[in-house]
């Protein structure tokens, strides 16, 4: 630290430098949101028309992505002046995910708010805008609403009169734009950072795909003779592999609960749906919904441990082991119970293969609804080596994807070192802590 300090007053913000002041933000600045809007409807919502219509979803990092906007009519942007936007002014979401925060920039026509966003306009010239915007992206504004909150419960939404009470941090306006420009500098390398190993997973997560494809459609022997599946999406296999549609390999096929138990506050036994499948093993939420015994006994479908779940809306095809668990299935979650001489591990592997996924997504061509129908699951087609050689593949595969999901982990690992950093530099620039040379 440089120069002479003060104590804030404020725990977590601490010593700032004695010349920085700490205004409330209602003393500098009005906080104006979209409330009722004489019934504003989702169906007034056009593609092109007078005004922009901005909510949380149109930000992206600093800025709005106007080509996203919904707009509005005229006559509906001129019922409130008070959310009418101007350029340099700064949004921050009051719901959902609050505190995100985006500088009004660049807009080429009017615009206003949808809901679930104030507009923070200055009363006076007393912050640089991106000064501000970093202030309030800091952890400071989610540390101060914690705090207001007695103690840090999560709560979904940031209230006008709680916010308005904020203390700002108020350096020199030549110093808040000398920590802006630098602020602009260093994140916009890390964000770079970031992308780039964002970039590499996308691109480990499709390698292990491919593995997995070439695994269980043309098998681990590239000298193996081949005949033609049939099926364009396929192509070739092994000749001495078979070609046979899922049911033929099962003992039954089917889903769960198409209803709603009745649930309670304390039990060991689960209702699962689709969101919970997605890894090998079955995935509890805090949010699970749990019933009791005489629900389990009604809607209990029995299963063994050659069953995979299997995911049926929203993102098809997610899977996972059946190990067992005291669990009743909702009608998104689906069930394959595997004859014996197939092996779970295989057929893990093979229904995530993109053959098949293409399989299942051209299935929901022309449909409304994003369903994986249990006709289509019963008739998905399968290339099927002999038992032992599936269980060779499925020990290949686990060995060879532990290797990829290690190196993902890593760079997931450095994403959050760096969000981390950016986190730490932020804070310690907007506070005083280090100084701008």
């Amino acid at each position: 630290m440089a120069g002479e300090y003060k104590d804030s007053g404020i725990e977590w913000i601490g010593r700032i430098p004695k010349e920085w002041e700490l205004p409330r933000l209602k003393n500098v600045a009005e906080l104006h949101g979209r409330i009722g809007w004489n019934g504003l409807r989702s169906d007034e919502f056009e593609e092109n028309s007078y005004a922009y219509l901005v909510t949380g979803q149109d930000f992206k990092t600093s800025e709005i992505v106007w080509n996203n906007c919904y707009q509005i009519r005229k006559e509906r942007y001129e019922e409130d002046p008070f959310i009418q936007l101007h350029n340099g002014e700064i949004l921050v979401t009051k719901d959902g995910t609050i505190g995100k925060i985006a500088i009004v920039s660049k807009m080429d026509k009017p615009g206003c708010l949808n809901s679930g966003i104030f507009v923070l306009r200055q009363k006076i010239d007393a912050f640089a805008p991106k000064y501000l915007y970093w202030q309030l992206y800091s952890t400071l504004l989610k540390t101060y609403n914690d705090y207001m909150n007695l103690g840090g419960t999560t709560i979904i939404h940031l209230y006008q009169n709680v916010f308005e009470r904020m203390p700002l941090i108020s350096p020199p306006l030549p110093v808040q734009q000398k920590i802006a420009d630098y602020l602009d500098k260093v994140c916009g390398e890390v964000d770079e950072m970031v992308a780039l190993q964002e970039t590499m997973i996308e691109e480990l997560k499709a390698y292990k795909q491919s593995v997995i494809t070439e695994a269980v459609t043309r098998g681990l022997n590239p000298n193996v003779p081949m005949r033609n599946s049939g099926v364009d999406w396929i192509g070739e296999i092994p000749e001495h592999w078979g070609y046979i549609k899922l049911k033929s390999i099962t003992e039954k096929i089917g889903d769960g609960l198409h209803g709603t138990p009745i649930y309670v506050a304390d039990s060991s036994m689960y209702f699962i749906n689709g969101n919970n499948l997605g890894k090998k093993n079955i995935e509890i939420f805090a949010s699970t919904n749990k019933v009791d015994k005489n629900e389990f006994d009604k809607y209990y479908i029995e299963l063994d441990l050659k069953t995979i779940l299997i995911s049926l809306n929203g993102t098809i095809g997610n899977l996972s082991f059946y190990n067992g668990e005291d669990i009743i299935l909702g009608k998104s979650a689906g069930y394959i119970v595997l004859k014996d001489h197939i092996s779970k591990d295989y057929m893990y592997y093979c229904l995530q293969a993109d053959n098949i996924k293409e399989y299942f997504l051209l299935s929901l061509s022309g449909t409304t609804i994003g369903n994986l129908s249990l006709r289509t699951l019963r008739n998905t087609p399968i290339a099927l080596p002999p038992f032992a050689e599936q269980r060779v593949i499925a020990s290949y595969l686990d060995t060879k994807c532990s290797e990829i999901d290690s190196l993902i982990a890593l760079k997931q690992a450095k994403i959050e070192e760096l969000k981390e950093y950016k986190k730490s530099v932020i804070y310690e620039y907007v506070t005083g802590k280090k100084v701008v040379c």
